[in-house]
């Protein structure tokens, strides 16, 4: 069997050209059809299976690759949606390909070995999480691990990253002129603002390390006319799912008090999915890390304490689960989601680290089809989880 360097360099020049056409043609959640065909062409003329249209979702898919002998089932999770009006300011057209050169580099030891490698590609990371859905409906379970990469400005151990929930308050009031008759009127505004002065008040009564904030996404047609309809959108954030539902309970009664005070209508609901936090796999996440060091990275390699949230929290109570960052930019002033780090997700610089990290993901994963210790020992962390 070849070595993992020698399978990974193989496919280099094909993985890069994948991840630049995905950079060049970005396109957001749910609709990332060009992208999802470049993955899905990248793993059919590897031979592997692939299924598309999970969950209804037409930008979701598997792609499978098994063995002629019994073993574990690994994951690499692929992401490979863009952001509004920035392209892959998030690196996203490097996660999906990171994803897809892991699992290719992986086909020689399932051969070997046995077992399953599965590439599961989620659309709409950065707006309704995908994987929140594939979750729901048991894409992860049978999954021994899910190993993930993610780009960055360092590189960075799977850490934490918050359970967040969206909550959108609609409120519906009675128009009036604002002048000749306001006391015929209920002030759907009014209601939106208390809940705004609601929910700063509740801050003070949070944990610190909880977040919510929020915008007016309507607040009424004209200065003269009492709102009939008013409507805003929270954020609520924390550090483990369980107390982040029990916060949103709370920021929901502000809505409720201020539908109360003002006599209007209040309807609740949720604009996007809920997202766990991140329970990282450490047994997996110390073993990727030292692969990493292995294959080049000599910088120390800390783990990441986020206070960004993502889907793939919702993969973490599926299965042992980590969500490695990487360096595609080499300087840690320069943060995601910028214009700046946008074009760092394309350069050569960039690439080479994620073919350095695919490598450290194939050893990873290769560890984990041929030492049952080192399973077991993933597994019985995993098993310990406090789940909401």
């Amino acid at each position: 069997m070849k070595s993992i360097s020698d399978r990974v360099d193989a496919i280099r020049e094909e993985g890069r050209d994948v991840a630049h056409e995905i950079h060049e043609h970005p396109e957001l959640g749910n609709e990332e059809f060009h992208s999802v065909e470049l993955l899905k062409d990248f793993l059919v003329k590897h031979g592997f299976s692939v299924e598309s249209g999970k969950c209804d979702m037409p930008t979701a898919f598997i792609g499978a690759y098994k063995g002629t002998k019994p073993g574990p089932a690994i994951g690499f999770l692929a992401e490979y949606d863009a952001l509004r009006g920035m392209g892959h300011a998030c690196g996203h057209n490097m996660i999906g390909t990171l994803a897809c050169v892991s699992a290719i580099a992986l086909k020689d030891a399932i051969d070997e070995y046995g077992g399953e490698v599965r590439v599961i590609g989620a659309p709409a990371e950065e707006t309704m999480g995908g994987k929140c859905a594939l979750a729901e409906a048991g894409y992860y379970d049978d999954l021994a691990v899910a190993i993930m990469g993610h780009p960055a400005s360092v590189h960075a151990a799977s850490g934490n990253m918050m359970a967040i929930d969206s909550q959108k308050f609609e409120f519906f009031g009675k128009a009036a002129h604002a002048a000749a008759s306001p006391d015929k009127g209920i002030n759907a505004l009014n209601a939106v603002l208390f809940t705004f002065r609601s929910v700063d008040a509740l801050r003070q009564h949070t944990v610190d390390s909880a977040r919510v904030h929020g915008i007016i996404r309507n607040g009424g047609e004209a200065a003269n006319i009492v709102p009939d309809y008013a409507s805003c959108e929270f954020y609520i954030r924390a550090e483990d799912s369980k107390y982040c539902l029990e916060f949103s309970e709370r920021v929901k009664n502000c809505a409720r008090a201020a539908a109360l005070a003002t006599g209007a209508e209040l309807k609740i609901s949720n604009f996007e999915g809920f997202y766990d936090n991140l329970a990282t796999n450490e047994t997996l996440s110390k073993r990727s890390v030292e692969h990493t060091h292995e294959f080049g990275i000599a910088q120390e390699i800390k783990k990441r304490e986020d206070t960004g949230s993502s889907d793939i929290g919702n993969v973490s109570y599926r299965c042992p689960c980590i969500h490695q960052w990487f360096d595609v930019v080499g300087d840690p002033s320069v943060s995601l989601h910028t214009e700046e780090f946008c074009a760092c997700a394309d350069s050569d610089y960039a690439y080479e680290q994620m073919f350095i990290i695919a490598k450290a993901f194939v050893a990873t994963a290769e560890d984990v089809l041929t030492q049952p210790e080192f399973l077991a020992e993933i597994r019985a962390e995993f098993d310990k989880l406090e789940r909401r």
